[in-house]
């Protein structure tokens, strides 16, 4: 498969320390394959969405909040193993997208917790924002990581917001896994974008690695809002 007869990926060529296998149907086989760390992940959420149902919070309330998460890593997944096996301009877009939908469900979801969003409007709200920011980033693809990493800083915002205005019962510890996980996968990102540690025919390299870390932050981080107690889940007057 020759993938150059597509429009390139933005960053092309010298997207990553991953030496291209030109004229080969997966031209980045390390930084495609570990994206299956999601796609396992995403399996995980989905086939486990019938347990432990209770009324504790909204992420146990009913099979759609873990099965759409569950969705969102395997489409990251796919996205992104699409987009490091081609690195044409349209994986790139299913890379980023996939991105969105984890960062913006937590997005989303932090509103609800809040009571500003009603649990109808739930799966409206996320849609709506992921397909603006999917557009967004067709006309304007600079902004893609901008735009993630700006998801990423509004969360913890939230996160500390409520915290503050209704402090409630987490495990801190999925928290705190969650972000050294993404820390160590960023630092390990900056080492192989810059090359820095570069080893490009190696079988495995950073960005690889900031998949694998990414993935550990991305489960950590759905236990953490999991484990919340006494959350009031009754019908919001919000959105």
């Amino acid at each position: 498969m020759d993938w150059r007869q597509y429009p390139h990926a933005t960053c092309w060529p010298d997207c990553w320390c991953e030496a291209p296998r030109l004229g080969a149907f997966i031209l980045e086989p390390v930084n495609s394959w570990t994206n299956l760390a999601f796609v396992f992940a995403g399996i995980y959420f989905i086939l486990t969405s019938r347990n432990n149902l209770s009324q504790t919070n909204y992420l146990t309330t009913h099979q759609r909040y873990p099965r759409t998460y569950g969705g969102a890593l395997i489409f990251l997944g796919l996205g992104s193993f699409f987009y490091h096996a081609s690195q044409t301009f349209v994986g790139q877009w299913f890379d980023v997208f996939g991105m969105y939908l984890v960062s913006v469900y937590f997005v989303v979801y932090n509103f609800l917790r809040l009571g500003v969003l009603k649990e109808y409007f739930f799966l409206k709200t996320y849609f709506l924002a992921c397909v603006a920011l999917g557009l967004l980033i067709i006309f304007f693809p600079d902004l893609r990581r901008w735009l993630f990493a700006a998801s990423i800083v509004l969360i913890l915002f939230q996160l500390f917001y409520i915290n503050r205005l209704r402090p409630r019962k987490l495990d801190v510890i999925y928290l705190f896994i969650s972000i050294l996980s993404y820390a160590t996968g960023q630092i390990f990102w900056l080492l192989d974008k810059y090359k820095i540690w570069c080893w490009p025919h190696g079988l495995i390299n950073g960005h690889g690695l900031w998949h694998i870390f990414t993935g550990i932050s991305a489960v950590s981080i759905f236990f953490y809002f999991k484990s919340e107690e006494a959350i009031s889940i009754e019908n919001h007057s919000g959105i």
